[in-house]
């Protein structure tokens, strides 16, 4: 199915007229989001990283002698900053 600019035209101005100018910006996103769904769903794709995801934490390293203090992870003793958000590391102290 090919259309002309002429349909293109008519089928932008029913949908302004339906939606209003002002809420075109959230139709689109929600029209975007849900072809991103529907081929991620159609696919069967679970692991593939779309465009503007965040990316996941790295896991936490599993120590009690040091934490970040921005994010509070474990991170490895012999660090002084955190390899996720790199802010300074406190150290514990006591036994």
């Amino acid at each position: 199915m090919d259309l002309g600019p002429l349909e293109i035209v008519v089928i932008l101005a029913v949908v302004i007229m339906i939606f209003g100018v002002g809420k075109l910006p959230q139709v689109g996103s929600a029209l975007g989001n849900s072809i991103r769904e529907f081929r991620k769903a159609s696919t069967g794709d679970e692991d593939v990283p779309q465009i503007g995801e965040s990316k996941p934490a790295p896991p936490a390293i599993p120590s009690r002698d040091a934490y970040c203090t921005q994010c509070g992870i474990a991170v490895s003793p012999d660090v002084r900053f955190c390899t996720a958000c790199g802010h300074s590391v406190t150290r514990a102290t006591g036994s």
